[in-house]
């Protein structure tokens, strides 16, 4: 049952299996080199079109290397030349930005000098104001309820609102314009006025006799007061001047060109129009030398793609030619040892036939005697002797009876004549 499954498992393997090696050996060996042979033919030729079209792609290349690189060159002018523009525009950019700032730094300080000068005055003329009429300063309700405290009260409420007004001033000149003026105004008051407070609380003090005098003299002449007055007179007049004549902000200008490379951030240029102008015809006069080149690759691939399907039909075709080479060896094999097995059983045969020959032919021989006497002769004779026959023979070994008397002697050769 092995054997019938074998057999026909490889009856079914013949029947599905490729033509190539379901067909005659020899005709699919000789078909297998033909193939081979114009695979290799056709590999021969693609090869040789194949280097001529390698040439020619690198002949082109030769060809629109130094266009291409000079349009490489062109290209690199074009963005080092934009690049110097954009570096330009930048520059300008913060050029611009920088002056404009410096002037809003200037117009920043000018204000606020013309602001302190003026807020500086408006305190002074207060306090000249103040000196002129000290008389009444001094009977203020202000100074009055200084008076009525002690001093240490009076010393920390004067000194804590001082501190208040200059806090409240900073605040409010930070506000800038008018609210800059009455900010200063307040904080220089705020510095100079708990002072005035405390000298007439003082004043008072001495007027009613609760204090020593520091000049020895209960009243501040009036020449002082004035002379007070006038210097807080100079004071506003300084503070004034110094607002009404300060000078315009300066900074530096911005020239119309700086400002028009600020603004266009692509400005026109005739270096990059002439970079541009010049790697455009270049790109142009490359374009076809390109082209070319990458035609002639194209061709290359086209030759190779060819020389590859070659050279596989080439390597299919010697692979077919292998299978069916070992096929004729594995048949030759076999045919040689089927005329083997022939040959042996042929000789077997013969050997037997003749072994019966043999045999058949000792069965009609006297066996009393070697060779082959016929056992039915009335007699034999030695040949060359005077017997009358009928029949005679050569030497011969009697190995039994001497029917006929061919060994006289006795020695048991028989028609021994020597």
């Amino acid at each position: 049952m092995v054997a019938v499954a074998l057999g026909l498992a490889a009856c079914l393997l013949l029947a599905l299996s490729p033509n190539a090696l379901a067909q005659d050996p020899k005709a699919g060996l000789a078909d297998a080199e033909t193939r081979a042979a114009a695979a290799e033919t056709d590999a021969t030729e693609l090869e040789s079109v194949a280097r001529l079209a390698k040439a020619k792609l690198e002949a082109a290349k030769e060809q629109a290397a130094p266009v291409r690189l000079e349009a490489e060159r062109a290209a690199d002018r074009v963005a080092a030349t934009e690049a110097s523009l954009r570096r330009t525009h930048l520059q300008a950019v913060a050029t611009v930005r920088r002056i404009e700032e410096e002037r809003r730094d200037a117009a920043k300080d000018h204000d606020e000098e013309v602001a302190s000068g003026i807020g500086f005055g408006i305190a002074a003329l207060i306090l000249a104001l103040i000196a002129l009429a000290w008389g009444w300063f001094r009977a203020s309700a202000a100074v009055a309820f200084l008076a009525r405290i002690q001093l240490g009260q009076a010393i920390g409420l004067c000194v804590g609102g001082g501190f208040v007004a200059v806090i409240v001033g900073a605040a409010i000149g930070s506000a800038g314009g008018l609210a800059e003026v009455v900010g200063v105004a307040i904080l220089s008051l705020g510095l100079m006025l708990p002072v005035a407070l405390l000298l007439g609380r003082h004043s008072a003090e001495v007027q009613r006799g609760r204090a020593r005098p520091v000049l020895g003299r209960k009243r501040i002449p009036v020449r002082a007061t004035q002379v007070i007055a006038a210097l807080f007179a100079l004071l506003f007049l300084f503070g004034f001047g110094s607002a009404l004549f300060a000078g315009e902000a300066e900074s530096n200008e911005i020239t119309s060109k700086t400002r028009e490379l600020a603004e266009d951030e692509d400005p026109p240029s005739q270096a990059l129009v002439k970079a541009e102008d010049a790697a455009t015809k270049l790109e142009g006069s490359a374009a076809p030398l390109l082209a070319a080149v990458y035609r002639r690759k194209t061709d290359l691939d086209a030759v190779e793609r060819q020389l590859g399907k070659a050279e596989s039909r080439f390597s299919n075709a010697e692979r077919d030619a292998r299978g069916f080479t070992r096929r004729l060896l594995v048949i030759e094999r076999r045919e040689i040892r089927e005329r083997e097995e022939e040959e042996r059983a042929a000789a077997k045969l013969i050997a037997r036939e003749e072994r019966e020959a043999s045999e058949e032919a000792a069965e009609e021989c006297n066996p009393n005697y070697s060779g082959c006497l016929d056992p039915y002769a009335s007699d034999y004779d030695c040949e060359g002797g005077s017997g009358d026959g009928p029949l005679y023979t050569g030497t011969v070994e009697v190995i039994g009876y001497d029917e006929y008397g061919l060994d006289d002697d006795g020695d048991g050769i028989g028609c021994d004549l020597g």
